[in-house]
């Protein structure tokens, strides 16, 4: 997080120099995502692990500097294929999760690279079996890199997430509460179109 402080800072002090062109981006794309999760499970059963594979929706925005230079916020949206070894459990998903990005690019090259933080975001997994989950309050980092080939960005991202809270929203034969919280590690590749304003 200190360190997120301090790029804000670089670029607050770029975006004070009247010399730098500083305009809006808005990146709209198509992502397809793989995540391993690692779930805990209350009484009677215990460690688990899962994925989840599915196409989704990602849209940046936010402000740019000279071409070079870019930050602003990071929300996806995807419908992922959930499964965890615990109870077989196997449905289809809504996920979310927004969060702040500050990347450069070198407009000449095409090389994109980009880092930020994810601050809030669901898993909702569908019914299965008995049992239905939730997940709450996604957070940790979030990176990228990407290659532009005229107004397409070819881009491969990767999340460390932990959610804050798990819910059994019907617990079946599960018993008691959750005392861990679901891991999820998540690669994504996308294909966007970033545009400057």
């Amino acid at each position: 997080m200190k360190y997120m402080g301090l790029c804000l800072l670089l670029v607050l002090f770029l975006l004070s120099n009247q010399a730098h062109a500083v305009g809006f981006y808005i990146e709209p794309g198509i992502t397809y995502e793989r995540g391993d999760n690692e779930l805990d499970w209350p009484a009677p059963l215990s460690s688990s692990t899962g994925n989840q594979t599915g196409f989704g929706l990602n849209l940046k925005l936010g402000i740019h500097v000279n071409d070079v230079f870019f930050m602003g916020l990071d929300g996806s949206y995807s419908k992922p294929d959930f499964d965890n070894s615990a109870t077989n459990y196997d449905a289809e998903a809504v996920s979310t999760t927004y969060g702040a990005i500050l990347g450069a690019q070198m407009p000449g090259i095409g090389l994109r690279i980009w880092g930020g933080y994810i601050f809030g975001g669901d898993l909702d997994p569908d019914k299965s079996g008995d049992v239905d989950l939730k997940f709450t309050g996604a957070h940790g980092p979030k990176v990228g890199l990407g290659f532009r080939i005229f107004f397409v960005s070819l881009n491969v991202e990767y999340m460390d997430l932990q959610y804050n809270e798990s819910e059994l929203q019907e617990a079946g034969p599960v018993t008691g509460t959750f005392d861990e919280d679901l891991k999820n590690k998540v690669g994504l590749i996308s294909v966007s179109i970033p545009l400057t304003l």
